[in-house]
């Protein structure tokens, strides 16, 4: 067994003023932060493989397909979603445990897939881009080639 010698840099925790760990969790969900709802929510997203495409699953309940933006630059594939919601100034939150938030994803796309085919479906707050793949990239079943 072979030990390898780590060079640890001055961690972000001490550059940054913090002593122990707990201090930065304290600042990172400090009160102040927490009611102004500061948090950047990324929702989560898989991935799944098929025979004949990828898609892209988001979690993204609570909103309308014309809310999203999906668009394709290149080989990267952005899916976007710009939302707030308009406070009523005559009531107050006693208590905010969820919150509308903008967010943006990007994934690269691989050259196997046919970019002119690409769909979305929005259907009971999950979002799916379907990423079908180009013919020559769909995996063949094996075969007996005989000999002549």
């Amino acid at each position: 067994m072979t030990l390898v010698r780590m060079n640890r840099p001055v961690s972000y925790m001490h550059r940054n003023g913090y002593r122990t760990f707990s201090d930065l969790v304290n600042e990172m969900f400090n009160e102040e932060k927490i009611s102004t709802n500061q948090f950047i929510v990324i929702p989560p997203a898989n991935i799944v493989e098929s025979k004949f495409d990828f898609r892209i699953e988001i979690a993204a309940p609570g909103f309308e397909k014309s809310d999203f933006k999906v668009d394709l630059d290149k080989n990267l594939l952005t899916i976007s979603l710009d939302k707030s919601v308009d406070e009523n100034e005559e009531e107050k939150y006693n208590s905010k445990e969820f919150n509308f938030n903008s967010f943006k994803r990007s994934f690269r796309v691989s050259d196997k897939i046919d970019s002119e085919k690409i769909n979305a479906i929005y259907k009971n707050g999950l979002l799916q881009v379907v990423l079908p793949k180009k013919e020559e990239a769909i995996e063949k079943p094996a075969r007996e080639i005989k000999i002549s």
